[in-house]
């Protein structure tokens, strides 16, 4: 439809999106002199009186619900074509959807989104309503004076859980939808809702849309390190079979809760994998943050494996590897210590794609400034990464001192070394983790001799 100058008082500004029954319009309401978004019903569905009823039902809930964590209604009207429309809040920041899309989050952001997500549904449970359409889309994020707010929204397929055995058709988003919602008269409850928060929250973990039941391949697969409590719970909310799922909306988002409120929630995870993005998302690099050499370094070339450097702004760090390594990097500047102290890393690998697989034939380095000398790679760790038997020596240069732990075969072949490592010129631990299709320990001696420190 053409754009309207306005519908009722509200002056319409832009179109901001069209779904299967509505299209929705950024309107300023000039008397209160604040942006809103005006939901229309769409043109071809006037004189659908179930689909009049739908979009009517939807206000009327989101009217009388009223809650924080919900899309809230200001205001209804009527156009002269008998259309009717709501005024809703203007979600300035998008949608989980857009935020997604930027790429992978931190996991303590993840269980934010997911908590308040969980808290609309939950408000909507109490209310004596299945959404059954719980997507990304569909959740709003809206500035506010105390910071982001979560806003579950657009109730379309929304039910009452009385007339949960009374549906007729299919309903929902594929990926989203629960096994129930595939066909007609499936004998709904809350739990189809359930099945949906779970499929939210493997994407937000993963950065993966969730697959098609039955799910088989578990969040921890794709992100190494999430607590198992969590991988456990994603799993279970999207069973099959619904019985084996939380009960309602407001026991997974207080099993969120926890797990995110656990003290051990970032001690049972690997520093080096805390926090760290899934790199298959990492389309660029900040210029400034990192520049690549071409061609071998002086002091480490070699006619067998020749060396080039990787300059890291952050920290001054000049890392020194194989060529053929060099063919993607990446910076994450979201790693932490074990004390949650800034850190700052880089990774440089021949697939980054396969890097967070593990048994995968990847070949790369990632390296992590922290800050304090004297760092010990079994507190770092925690636990090891790489099966099998372990070769553990000491290291001593002029620049660098410290340990490495070297796996000659792990499963699925190839060869890791891992080092801790200090700064002989500065109070700094530099973290490394080095993969080899090949043991290649001269290599690996030849890298940590060419790194170093500038200034």
């Amino acid at each position: 439809m053409a754009q309207p100058e306005s519908f009722g008082r509200y002056r319409v500004i832009r179109h901001l999106g069209s779904g299967s029954f509505a299209t929705v319009w950024l309107a300023h309401d000039d008397r209160l002199d604040t942006p809103v978004a005006v939901k229309v019903l769409a043109e071809n569905w006037t004189h659908q009186l179930d689909v009049h009823h739908r979009f009517m039902e939807e206000a009327r809930i989101l009217r009388q619900a009223d809650s924080a964590w919900l899309i809230r209604v200001h205001d209804i009207g009527t156009l002269p074509d008998d259309r009717p429309y709501f005024v809703m809040p203007y979600a300035d920041q998008g949608s989980v959807a857009d935020l997604i899309a930027k790429g992978p989050l931190p996991l303590d952001e993840a269980l934010r989104l997911l908590t308040e997500i969980g808290q609309g549904v939950t408000v909507l449970h109490r209310h004596g309503t299945i959404h059954r359409d719980i997507k990304p889309s569909n959740v709003l994020l809206q500035s506010s004076p105390v910071g982001q707010r979560v806003l579950v929204a657009d109730l379309g397929f929304a039910k009452s859980i009385d007339g949960a055995s009374g549906f007729t058709a299919a309903a929902g988003t594929p990926g989203y939808m629960s096994p129930e919602q595939h066909g007609p008269g499936g004998d709904l409850d809350v739990r189809a809702d359930v099945y949906s928060l779970g499929a939210v929250a493997y994407e937000l973990i993963t950065g993966r849309h969730p697959p098609p039941p039955p799910v088989r391949v578990p969040p921890r697969r794709l992100r190494p390190g999430i607590p198992r409590a969590l991988d456990s719970l994603i799993m279970s909310a999207l069973a099959e079979d619904r019985n084996s799922r939380p009960p309602d909306a407001k026991a997974f988002t207080d099993r969120i809760r926890a797990i995110r409120m656990s003290p051990e929630l970032h001690a049972d995870i690997p520093w080096w994998t805390r926090h760290r993005p899934l790199w298959r998302r990492a389309a660029s690099l900040s210029a400034a943050a990192l520049f690549l050499f071409a061609g071998t370094t002086a002091a480490a070339a070699s006619p067998v494996v020749p060396l080039t450097e990787v300059r890291y702004a952050v920290g001054g760090l000049h890392l020194a590897v194989p060529e053929a390594w060099a063919r993607q990097f990446h910076t994450d500047r979201r790693a932490a210590g074990t004390e949650g102290t800034a850190a700052s890393g880089v990774l440089v690998a021949t697939d980054l794609d396969a890097w967070e697989e593990r048994g995968t034939p990847v070949s790369g380095v990632f390296a992590a400034l922290l800050p304090g000398g004297g760092r010990r790679l079994e507190a770092l760790l925690g636990a090891a990464p790489c099966s099998g038997r372990v070769h553990r020596r000491a290291f001593d240069d002029p620049d660098w001192s410290g340990e490495l732990w070297r796996w000659p075969r792990c499963a699925g072949g190839g060869a890791l070394t891992v080092a801790a490592l200090t700064s002989t010129r500065r109070d700094t631990t530099l973290y490394l983790e080095i993969r080899q299709p090949d043991d290649r320990p001269d290599v690996v001696n030849r890298m940590i001799a060419a790194t170093q420190l500038a200034g």
